[in-house]
């Protein structure tokens, strides 16, 4: 971690610019080159992670939520999963689990992420399409152009080994390149037990991962040319949170993408991408009672589509114009039915998701130290779903439901427009001030709206409670208004940003009318289902990046988060709400080691949602120990006690138990990891 205190202090500034050898950085870094003042990024440091998705709690206002041990949800400021524009390596990959067991941030194991980059705030119409709760991306390790004709070998390996699941990770990455061609491949394989806690430990929340990617490269003179293809094979996983736990999701992704330089400051950015993925999932293998209702259920879902990008840049009156096309489209199905019966759902047919979008983006100066970043995106939604069948004894309510979703119209159109607009005022050399003003909208997902029958495929909500859809769902508009200080002087830096998002149309569940529905609910054990519904809400907090440098080689850095989720119709509060929580980080550098003391707070949630029985949560704070030595040139070693006093406790962005006979209730929250000692190990070459 020998750069963490310099790149905090520097969060403005460009604090690391890769090259072709240089895989070795696992340290913390906060991004300024390519974009704007207040963009967040973090990198892999030195603990066992499993998942990308934990990153985000080191980044002020973004959370994780859980369903176990591979399915970290991205939460930001309050809005989660389908919200929040997600980009892995340029493309918005689609989950091929319904309630989702692969969210994006799952597709790239931790050793293997270049580093993970956050919009504070307001993110602009050129970051990817829907993005009203936010924007963030990911990119995996991959080869570089050397400036040298001479090829060159490069590469990574990596091993970590944590206590508290027994878990193991291990990594290869392999480049071979020059100034023209650039080749890469990778292998990577996680696999863990069940996670422990002071109590017991949580069954099931084994998890078992292998991935591998391969990629080329061509550049001569202006244009620039890549390909890459990254396959995933995740095998028994556990989520105690979800009716279902993970038997295999298989599949791969190919890209393409084709850069040229145009001149005068020119130039023309296209990207593709296809996607082919399919999942098994079920309730009895992985569950230390079984299925806990003593019926069987299997679930086989299958999602396969692709997108294409085209950007074109070009100086334009003092700033850069960006004018951009793109598109992507996805296709679902889900099947669920019984090993040992002829019952059947046909739960998903044939359901499609397409959007098209154009959008232009400027971001230059208006003088006397003022910038302005404005943007305007105009998306198409389109959606539709096929006829859907349920098993010939099914119940009369059931029949009914079927019937009446096969007889209804299901193609819908969305016209959604984005404006964003974003004035930084430098006021010294110290201080500056920001000013973000932003339309922002979002269309119904596919479960929102096409889920015909009382299930709970809700992409992840996790609450125990059978929902819904709607077909005649409105899309959710957000205003949005953001306002941030940054000050940088004499070894302190120290970013304020408060916010407010006025949300009409807001969708989440609410008691259905339908009583077709509530029968078929209630004949589960699962009360009144909800329907996904049209509401209004606010979303309004803030948060704060800081550190100090006390020293030259001692330095306190940290987050502050804090958001406030409620409907303005009702007063209920919106679910999972992170509470008010803060970080704080003491580290000490030298040339080839580090030491750091990290304390981790977060204080009671109260303010849960009363619509779908969300539970309290009471607070807790965390300290861990982590040190880093690198005995010689390239090789690292990280040791650390994460959880040191074996705390046990809950996240709120936390889900309920579900599976039975495991230490954990059912219907309690999910305790999260006790003390865990970890060991890692990296070589670069």
């Amino acid at each position: 971690m020998k750069q963490f205190k310099q790149s905090l202090l520097l969060a403005a500034i460009i604090a690391t610019s890769a090259t072709a050898a240089d895989y070795s950085n696992q340290t913390i870094i906060v991004e300024g080159s390519s974009m704007r003042p207040g963009t967040f990024g973090v990198a892999p440091d030195s603990s066992a992670l499993k998942d990308t998705a934990a990153l985000l709690k080191r980044i002020p206002g973004a959370n994780v939520n859980r369903n176990g041990p591979l399915t970290g949800i991205a939460s930001y400021r309050g809005q989660f999963g389908g919200r929040i524009n997600t980009v892995v390596d340029g493309m918005s990959w689609k989950e091929v689990g319904p309630n989702s067991m692969d969210p994006p941030l799952s597709h790239i194991p931790a050793s293997l992420t270049e580093n993970l980059t956050v919009y504070r705030g307001i993110a602009p119409v050129s970051s990817g399409i829907e993005t009203i709760g936010g924007s963030m991306s990911t990119e995996s390790r991959k080869s570089h152009f050397t400036d040298s004709a001479d090829f060159e070998t490069h590469g990574v390996a990596s091993f970590g080994y944590s206590d508290v699941d027994n878990g193991l990770t291990g990594s290869l990455l392999s480049t071979y390149s020059n100034d023209s061609h650039r080749f890469h491949a990778s292998v990577s394989k996680e696999q863990g037990d069940n996670y422990e806690y002071d109590g017991g430990e949580v069954d099931p929340s084994q998890y078992d991962r292998d991935a591998y990617t391969v990629g080329y490269g061509f550049r001569q003179g202006a244009h620039d040319v890549g390909f890459n293809y990254t396959n995933n094979d995740t095998g028994h996983t556990g989520t105690p949170s979800l009716p279902m736990d993970i038997m295999s999701v298989r599949g791969g992704i190919f890209s393409a993408d084709y850069d040229i330089q145009l001149g005068e400051g020119r130039s023309l950015e296209t990207s593709y991408y296809y996607q082919d993925m399919r999942h098994w999932m079920n309730n009895f293998q992985l569950r230390p009672n079984g299925s806990n209702s003593g019926t069987f259920r299997q679930n086989q879902t299958e999602v396969d589509g692709g997108g294409l990008s085209m950007v074109y840049n070009m100086p334009v009156a003092g700033g850069d114009l960006s004018l951009g096309l793109e598109g992507d489209q996805s296709n679902h199905e889900s099947y669920i039915s019984d090993p040992t019966s002829m019952f059947f759902v046909d739960n998903f047919n044939g359901v499609e998701r397409d959007r098209y979008s154009v959008f232009a983006e400027w971001n230059g100066s208006l003088g006397d130290g003022l910038n302005l970043g404005t943007g305007l995106r105009y998306t198409r939604v389109e959606m539709d779903a096929g006829d859907v069948d349920i098993f010939f004894m099914a119940p009369a309510p059931t029949q009914a439901l079927k019937a009446a979703f096969n007889a209804a119209d299901r193609s819908v159109e969305d016209d959604n427009v984005d404006v964003s607009m974003v004035l930084t005022q430098q006021l010294s050399n110290e201080l500056s001030v920001e000013l973000g003003l932003a339309r922002k909208t979002r269309s119904a997902s596919y479960q929102e709206r096409y889920l015909w029958l009382p299930l709970e495929a809700t992409g992840g909500l996790a609450d125990g409670n059978r929902y819904i859809g709607n077909i005649d769902l409105d899309a959710e508009v957000a205003y949005q208004l953001e306002l941030g200080l940054e000050y940088a002087a004499g070894g302190l830096y120290v970013a304020p940003r408060a916010f407010y998002h006025h949300v009409n149309d807001y969708i989440q569940g609410e008691v259905s009318t339908n009583g077709f529905a509530n029968g078929v609910s209630n004949a589960n054990g699962a009360g009144d289902a909800l329907q996904f519904t049209n509401v209004d809400a606010e979303l309004y907090g803030m948060d704060v990046e800081w550190s100090y440098e006390l020293s030259g080689n001692l330095s306190l850095d940290g987050t502050v988060s804090y958001v406030r989720g409620r409907r303005r119709d009702t007063g209920d509060n919106l679910y999972r709400i992170a509470p008010f929580n803060a970080r704080t980080q003491l580290t000490y550098a030298q040339d080839s080691w580090s030491i750091a003391t990290e304390v981790e707070a977060y204080s009671a949630q109260n303010d849960v949602a009363a619509y779908n029985g969300e539970l309290n949560t009471g607070g807790y704070g965390l300290l861990h120990v982590r040190a880093d030595i690198e005995p010689v040139t390239g090789l690292s070693i990280g040791l650390g006690v994460e959880n040191i006093l074996d705390k046990n406790y809950a996240d709120h962005t936390a889900a309920i138990n579900r599976a039975m006979g495991s230490d954990v209730a059912v219907g309690a929250k999910v305790p999260s990891q006790g003390r865990n000692v970890y060991l890692t190990a990296n070589y670069a070459w």
